[in-house]
């Protein structure tokens, strides 16, 4: 066989193309690092305002309010109360009385027909206003009471039956003077009389009667009890 012939070197056998190594993972950036350290309270928080959009989502709207006239502090019956006597203040209307009056001016120069706790609203069947032509029909008048320990428990708006106990002379049941008279005031003692003088809202057809026994026979009284309310309580 010729040189020509010869068998030449035979190719190595093929694995196909070189493998290429994988790129080193691309490092983290700061905002990254930062996520991954704090991922759960960032997930609170996520979830914390998505609770407080529902909350803001289904709360009704506000209601809406106005100024309305208050008692700035306890008022007896019969006073006449000054701008410190009363407030504005705002409240829902939907909450304030019927005729309830609503700035300080409304409230100038009038009188308190019934006493007023501190913060309760000034409506405009609790104020008169003196020389008006409104006629309740009643007067005011003074009458002394025998028992001032009595007397003492009593307070503005009370109301009572009004008794005349018989003579010594003429033994006999209480006479009934005046039926529901309401207390408007309670003067100071002032030591020189006995008994307890009290200022009483009654009637005009019974005053003269009240009057005439006044400063006669003892005068005592009993109380009205209203079901439901608290009797005598907070007495001065």
């Amino acid at each position: 066989m010729s040189a020509s012939g010869s068998f030449g070197a035979s190719p190595g056998p093929s694995f196909g193309p070189p493998l290429r190594s994988s790129p080193a993972p691309l490092a983290r950036t700061p905002w990254r690092r930062v996520l991954a350290r704090h991922r759960r309270g960032l997930a609170a928080l996520s979830a914390a305002v998505a609770v407080l959009a529902v909350i803001v989502a289904v709360r009704p709207a506000p209601a809406p309010t106005g100024p309305i006239l208050v008692a700035a502090r306890d008022l007896p019956a019969g006073s006449t109360p000054g701008p410190t006597d009363l407030a504005l203040v705002a409240m829902p209307t939907s909450l304030q009385p019927a005729g309830a009056l609503h700035a300080i001016g409304q409230a100038a120069g009038v009188a308190l027909t019934g006493p007023l706790r501190r913060g309760e609203p000034v409506t405009d069947v609790r104020v008169a206003r003196p020389g008006g032509p409104r006629d309740t029909g009643t007067v005011a008048l003074p009458a002394r009471f025998a028992d001032a320990d009595a007397v003492a428990v009593l307070r503005p708006g009370d109301r009572i039956d009004v008794l005349a106990a018989p003579a010594a002379d003429h033994p006999g049941p209480a006479r009934l003077i005046v039926p529901a008279a309401i207390v408007v005031a309670r003067p100071t003692a002032t030591g020189s009389s006995t008994g307890a003088l009290l200022i009483l809202e009654v009637p005009r057809a019974v005053a003269a009667e009240l009057a005439g026994v006044a400063t006669g026979p003892v005068l005592t009284y009993t109380i009205h009890r209203f079901v439901g309310g608290p009797v005598a309580t907070d007495r001065e």
